[in-house]
């Protein structure tokens, strides 16, 4: 593990974890370290983490919770953090959604030239798409309360650089602190397709259904570990990043 992870993943590794047909589905928290282990167990069906990571508080929370019902992390508003912002594109039709991650990628690498490292692109395997951008981008991302308030506001001015017929694809819903995402190389319980790891080029070049022909089969993982949430290359802070955050 890179050493920009170290600080901060002494005492915020904690997700999340929930699966289709695991007992409860979630309110599962695990070290971000046996994700994939747990993913092998299910079969890769409808699985999901939250993109947030929390401390060992969050178990304090829940084993609260646990004297009056069931333990849950519904309602938990402690400190986060996280390696990456997503921002989800969806769209019934897929096309507008498509077109929505070619403009706004283009916006980030022509306009404000992050590296393309520190973007990553998924097809969800249904209707939409994931932009990751690495958060070492907005400079040193601290664990802290607001971070879900602070990443809901980047959201929405990075929405505005979408041309106006496509920008009411970006899903504005995944603003809380116990938000799950799906994770990589999974099976989408209704489409039966994987979300998969896609390059810029492909997403410049491929059609919607050629996407869908990828998404039958696993994809590598090239520039994170196998959640997709742990970077393995080196990203700098962008000037641009850093004046909006």
């Amino acid at each position: 593990m890179r050493g920009r992870y170290n600080r901060s993943m002494r005492k915020f590794n904690l997700v999340d974890f929930a699966a289709h047909y695991q007992k409860g589905f979630r309110n599962h928290i695990v070290s971000i370290d046996e994700v994939p282990a747990l993913v092998e167990s299910f079969k890769r069906y409808g699985c999901y983490a939250t993109y947030f990571f929390y401390s060992d508080e969050v178990l304090t929370y829940m084993s609260a919770k646990a004297e009056e019902s069931a333990p849950t992390i519904a309602g938990y508003e402690g400190k986060v953090w996280a390696p990456f912002l997503p921002i989800d594109l969806d769209h019934p039709d897929l096309a507008p959604a498509l077109e929505a991650a070619r403009q706004l990628s283009s916006f980030l690498l022509e306009r404000w030239q992050i590296d393309p490292n520190a973007i990553q692109i998924y097809f969800s395997g249904s209707k939409g798409f994931h932009l990751m951008l690495d958060t070492c981008l907005f400079g040193k991302i601290l664990p802290s309360k607001n971070l879900p308030l602070l990443f809901d506001s980047l959201r929405r001015h990075l929405a505005l650089e979408i041309p106006e017929p496509f920008r009411d694809t970006v899903d504005l819903a995944i603003k809380d602190r116990v938000r799950l995402l799906r994770l990589p190389n999974t099976i989408h319980e209704k489409s039966k397709l994987y979300k998969v790891s896609l390059s810029l080029e492909e997403l410049r070049r491929l059609s919607p259904a050629e996407i869908r022909e990828c998404a039958r089969t696993l994809r590598p993982m090239t520039l994170t570990d196998e959640t997709g949430f742990l970077s393995t290359t080196d990203v700098i802070e962008n000037p641009a990043a850093c004046q909006l955050f």
